[in-house]
């Protein structure tokens, strides 16, 4: 799928490593990269107070923007606000491109190297409101352990190094 994304939306490079152990994601993230989009879009949703949204999924490490994959077919500008309404309960309204990270997944395996590419498409996004309970929140139940509003960015940001930098106002 070929995504346009504004020539003045900044891009970062981050590579993925997979351990041969977890061959059962890797084989998930191949799924998605050559059979799906390949693509995540996510937003930094801010309110009329300056606070921004986070969430913590099952795979984040930290807090993150909420997002998810960009189903085929569907252009990441509509993916992300029902992204951000399925783990934040909140209707977003959905801006410019904020950054983008072009994302690598390398698997070392017995055949050698596999290497996967994604994009990670960071809208920025306004919405008012309350979040639910996180018993409402996500598709499955558990996807999203806990969302909320925050008045400054929290210390254990997911990939701070690349995050952080976006996501301050």
């Amino acid at each position: 799928m070929t995504v346009d994304i504004p020539s003045h939306a900044p891009r970062e490079q981050q590579t993925i490593s997979l351990s041969p152990s977890n061959l059962e994601a890797f084989e998930a993230f191949r799924e998605w990269t050559v059979e799906g989009t390949g693509l995540t879009a996510a937003a930094r949703v801010t309110d009329s107070d300056g606070r921004i949204a986070l969430v913590k999924n099952r795979w984040s490490d930290g807090w993150i923007v909420p997002g998810g994959a960009v189903e085929p077919g569907e252009a990441p500008a509509d993916a992300a606000p029902r992204e951000v309404l399925e783990e934040t309960g909140l209707e977003a309204t959905i801006d410019d491109p904020l950054f983008v990270i072009d994302q690598t997944y390398v698997c070392e395996t017995a055949d050698g190297e596999t290497r996967l590419s994604a994009q990670f498409l960071v809208f920025d996004a306004r919405a008012d409101g309350s979040i639910p309970a996180v018993e409402q929140l996500g598709v499955e139940r558990g996807e999203i352990r806990a969302a909320r509003w925050f008045e400054t960015l929290p210390s254990n940001l997911h990939e701070d190094d690349l995050f952080r930098p976006y996501l301050r106002e």
